[in-house]
C-alpha cells in the first residue's frame, strides 16, 4: 500500500503514454511542487462525475501514476506539464485534501500477454490502422505518427490512447486485466468507429456543394 496525490481529470492516461497538462489551480500548484521537491509522482485519475476545476469531484477507483518528464513555468505560477504514463493503481482508501486530493493505493501489475493476445496483434493493428485513416480524412490532418508496436501490451495502450470514445469506454480499457481481453474490447470500438466515421464521411461528400460551370 502506498499513499498518492491524486490529479483528477476528465480523461484517461495510460501507462507509457505521454499527457500534457496546464496546472493553474493553487491546489495541483502545491501538488507540482511537493512532487518536484521530492522527486515524486503523481496519480491521474478519470472523473466520473462532477466538475474538473474547484474540487467536489467523483473519481473512478483506477488510475495511472504520472512520472513528470518535463515542466514549462508559465505567469502566475501555472505550468505545462509532460508526464507520462507509470504503473496502474487501484485507490483503497481517499484521504483528507490537504491541500490536494489524496490516496492510499495499490499498484496493479500488468499480466503476461497470453497466447491469445499475440494472434489478436494483427487484427488490432489493422483495426488501428482504419480508424486513423478516417481520422485524418475527417479532421484533414494525421492522427497518428509513427510505427505501431507489434508488442500486445503496449499496443493496447496505443491503441486506448489513440480512441476518441467516451470516457467511460477509455476507462473500461485502463480497468481490463486481460491483455486480450483489452485488445478484443479496442478491436470492437474501433470498428465502431470506423462504421460511424464512413457514414459522417459520405453525409459530408453528399452536403459538399457541387460545381456548376455556368
Amino acid at each position: 500500500m502506498s499513499r498518492l496525490a491524486l490529479f483528477p481529470l476528465r480523461q484517461v492516461l495510460y501507462p507509457q503514454m505521454p499527457l500534457r497538462l496546464h496546472v493553474f489551480e493553487p491546489r495541483y500548484q502545491a501538488l507540482l511542487a511537493d512532487c518536484l521537491r521530492r522527486a515524486d509522482r503523481f496519480g491521474v485519475v478519470a472523473i466520473r462525475s462532477g466538475p474538473e476545476v474547484g474540487g467536489g469531484a467523483e473519481c473512478e477507483a483506477v488510475g495511472t501514476e504520472a512520472v513528470i518528464t518535463e515542466v514549462q513555468p508559465l505567469s502566475g505560477g501555472r505550468s505545462r506539464v509532460s508526464v507520462t504514463g507509470g504503473r496502474r493503481f487501484q485507490i483503497l482508501e481517499r484521504l483528507p485534501e490537504a491541500p490536494y486530493p489524496r490516496a492510499e493505493v495499490s499498484f496493479l501489475d500488468d499480466l503476461e500477454p497470453a497466447p491469445a493476445a499475440f494472434v489478436l496483434v494483427g487484427e488490432a493493428r489493422l483495426a488501428l490502422d482504419q480508424y486513423a485513416n478516417r481520422l485524418t480524412r475527417m479532421l484533414r490532418r494525421s492522427s497518428l505518427s509513427g510505427s505501431l508496436p507489434t508488442d500486445p501490451l503496449l499496443l493496447s495502450w496505443v491503441i486506448g490512447s489513440a480512441l476518441m470514445v467516451e470516457l467511460g469506454h477509455k476507462q473500461r480499457l485502463l480497468e481490463e486485466q486481460s491483455v486480450s481481453g483489452r485488445l478484443r474490447r479496442e478491436i470492437s470500438l474501433l470498428r465502431r468507429e470506423v462504421a460511424l466515421l464512413d457514414l459522417k464521411l459520405a453525409n459530408q461528400v453528399q452536403l459538399a456543394p457541387s460545381f456548376d460551370p455556368n
